[in-house]
């Protein structure tokens, strides 16, 4: 009896320590200079643009630009080489103005908006000309921030108004909203983390509590475009390759929280939008998805906050994205709605 106890008092403890350990989220480190706020960036790229977009094939080139900003009333320049780059936004059934990479030459960006960097996705609006393109921009944008306020175990994103300035035409080519996203060196330095490059990792093999999260996020989103067996649209971090790896998601366009014209969705689910909401999460206790229900209702005031104070978003487009958040935090909040939606759908 005595040994049956002890053995019992052993594996809770066990347990405790455990969840604990899976639960922890990683400290942030100082962000380099071109992360450390979500002031709207604004800058200009000069080059010959007009070959540049049109360079989508297999046998990409990188092509000389200048990158030009305003600081402390000084003008910046700055070189860099530019290359096309995606899979389907870089196709031209798809998109005319691809996403792009910029390479910066290391020595020149020291002590600039830039500095720490070297190379560097930037996202952009698919179709020119377009307000409704433009949008998708914005909104992408802010899921990647709304995920900063679940996690900061996640990749840094700045906002920036782009003139692109064709020096062949010597005329100003395109003007609109892209996204910087924080490179993966830049993320490891500043969590102190390097990327596992390992494909069929479970997703209760990685960092538990922070799985439990990212799994309800995509689902509050409406995202079914991702993997962390495959490490489609998630890659995984670890500061130690004994330990369990952070998945950390990206490439949001086809949420049904943005619900781009060109979503649609996966067949195996049978849905009939990319708004419908597919939970993709591995199962767990009611208890347990219930804490992590309760640690995103502590975060609503935030995240309602971040789309309520973005003036740059059409004023329908942030009651669409209210409602679709309403209905999320109605469902969490529905012990019926919970075992329809989480107990019954997760993948066992």
């Amino acid at each position: 009896m005595l040994y049956s106890i002890i053995r019992q008092l052993f594996t809770a403890s066990f347990l405790v320590f455990f969840f604990a350990g899976f639960g922890q989220e990683k400290d942030s480190g100082k962000a380099v200079p071109l992360f450390s706020t979500n002031d709207i960036l604004r800058l200009t790229l000069k080059g010959d643009i007009k070959s540049l977009i049109n360079d989508v094939g297999e046998e990409r080139k990188e092509h000389p630009t200048i990158v030009e900003y305003v600081e402390n009333n000084d003008t910046i320049r700055l070189n860099v080489q530019i290359e096309t780059r995606g899979n389907f936004r870089r196709s031209k059934a798809n998109c005319n103005f691809p996403p792009l990479s910029l390479n910066f030459k290391k020595k020149q960006v020291k002590n600039t908006l830039f500095d720490d960097i070297n190379k560097v996705k930037l996202v952009t609006h698919c179709k020119s000309n377009s307000k409704l393109f433009q949008q998708y921009v914005l909104e992408e944008y802010l899921i990647y921030r709304t995920y900063n306020i679940i996690s900061d175990t996640s990749y840094r994103v700045r906002l920036a108004f782009i003139t692109y300035y064709d020096t062949v035409s010597d005329e100003i080519f395109q003007e609109s909203y892209s996204i910087f996203i924080e490179s993966d060196k830049v993320l490891e330095e500043r969590l102190n983390l390097i990327e596992f490059e390992k494909k069929y990792v479970m997703q209760d093999k990685t960092k538990y509590d922070h799985m439990s999260k990212l799994a309800v996020f995509q689902y509050m989103i409406g995202n079914t475009d991702w993997a962390v067996t495959t490490l489609h649209n998630i890659k995984l971090f670890t500061s130690d390759t004994t330990l369990p790896a952070y998945a950390i998601p990206y490439d949001f366009d086809w949420s049904g929280m943005v619900n781009t014209m060109y979503a649609i969705p996966l067949p195996r689910f049978g849905t009939k939008s990319v708004t419908e909401r597919i939970f993709r999460g591995f199962c767990q206790p009611l208890e347990e998805y219930k804490t992590t229900f309760e640690y995103f209702n502590s975060k609503k005031p935030e995240i309602y906050a971040l789309y309520q104070n973005f003036d740059l978003l059409k004023e329908s487009e942030r009651k669409r994205i209210r409602s679709y958040l309403d209905d999320f935090y109605k469902i969490i909040g529905n012990d019926k709605l919970i075992k329809v939606e989480f107990l019954d759908a997760c993948l066992k």
